[in-house]
């Protein structure tokens, strides 16, 4: 695997020269996190007492979610550490991505309203992983309506940087058509599983009948299942294909000493 992040020494001229590559960050988010699930998987199912069949989880949604593996002892006492570090990458890829676009306003090379809707989408999934955080610090068991809080935010998070990529593929990637095509049906099924998932975790707390819609609950675990595949692991792949064309960050420096 390349790295992110590499440099260019100039001795001569004495410049360092920094090139970043956002796509790269990405993938490696998004590989922690499922290194962060496999951890929890594990010290869930053989180090805790959690019940997969009776728990309330399944009381409260009618099935698990990925979070269960995130709630108990021993696994959250180890995984918020590893979240932090996945933190970074996933901010790092965030900011990084908004320095292309900032770039490109510096030199008048995007609209006023797409810079701005670009910059209010990265304040929103930062807002969004932060918040995600608080997964670790209260137990379903303590009030599920709360934790539940954060994963809907990451839910949204991932969905507004969906649809922010979507938009800066189309316009620097240069796509080809089957590329704009599968970009467009992916990015539509996301969002639509992404508002599906809210919507349900939502009605689930506040109205507790609609678990017993045979219907919904289908629907649920269909679309959960999708959203799964769209947020986390299709992503993957799109980062690393595009890897090489959706550009990357250079930063020269170049110290004003150049000898003690």
């Amino acid at each position: 695997m390349k790295f992110a992040i590499s440099k260019t020494v100039d001795l001569e001229n004495g410049k360092v020269t920094w090139s970043i590559n956002p796509e790269l960050l990405r993938v490696y988010s998004y590989l922690f996190f499922w290194s962060i699930v496999g951890f929890g998987w594990y010290f869930t199912k053989h180090h805790s007492d959690v019940d997969f069949h009776d728990n309330i989880l399944i009381d409260t949604f009618g099935s698990n979610s990925i979070c269960i593996l995130f709630d108990h002892p021993p696994g959250n006492y180890l995984l918020p550490s590893l979240w932090a570090i996945n933190y970074l990458f996933l901010t790092s890829y965030s900011i990084s991505c908004w320095l292309r676009v900032f770039h490109e306003k510096i030199l008048n090379d995007i609209e006023k309203n797409r810079y701005a809707f670009y910059t209010m989408c990265t304040v929103m999934e930062i807002f969004s992983f932060t918040v995600f955080s608080t997964i670790f610090a209260i137990t379903p068991e303590e009030n599920v309506a709360i934790h539940t809080l954060p994963f809907t935010f990451l839910i949204l998070g991932l969905s507004i940087l969906s649809a922010k990529n979507y938009i800066y593929y189309q316009f620097v990637t240069e796509l080809t058509e089957k590329e704009q095509f599968q970009s467009k049906i992916i990015t539509g099924i996301h969002i639509a599983a992404s508002a599906f998932k809210i919507s349900f975790q939502i009605s689930a707390i506040f109205h507790p009948q609609i678990i017993e819609n045979d219907n919904i609950m289908f629907l649920n675990e269909i679309l959960s299942f999708v959203w799964i595949l769209t947020a986390a692991v299709i992503p993957i792949y799109t980062s690393w294909r595009l890897k090489d064309r959706a550009g990357n960050l250079e930063f020269t420096i170049s110290p004003t000493l150049t000898s003690f």
